[in-house]
């Protein structure tokens, strides 16, 4: 019985030892400063993830960069080439109501 008793405590004593070097080591280590990024395609907001556009199915996006509406047509499950729909004048909504 000496034998599994020997294995379980040096089994239970390496565990302890590891779980304290992760206990100290935020301690131990300067914090990492971390800088976050923008996605690549931020600015592109999906207006309608199902839209029908002159017959075809698509997807409907919007440009938050200079408010274009783009349309782009799905084919067999693959997406194809945007198709320019709308500018949207978001500059009227700063005006007074008329």
């Amino acid at each position: 019985m000496k034998g599994p008793d020997r294995f379980l405590k040096v089994v239970l004593a390496a565990i302890a030892f590891f779980l304290g070097l992760i206990a100290v080591q935020p301690f131990v280590r300067p914090p990492v400063s971390v800088q976050a990024q923008s996605a690549r395609f931020d600015h592109v907001m999906i207006v309608a993830a199902t839209f029908l556009y002159k017959g075809q199915q698509g997807l409907l996006v919007l440009d938050k960069r200079n408010a274009n509406v783009w349309f782009i047509p799905r084919v067999n499950d693959q997406f194809q080439d945007p198709i320019f729909v709308i500018r949207v004048p978001f500059e009227k909504l700063d005006q007074a109501i008329r």
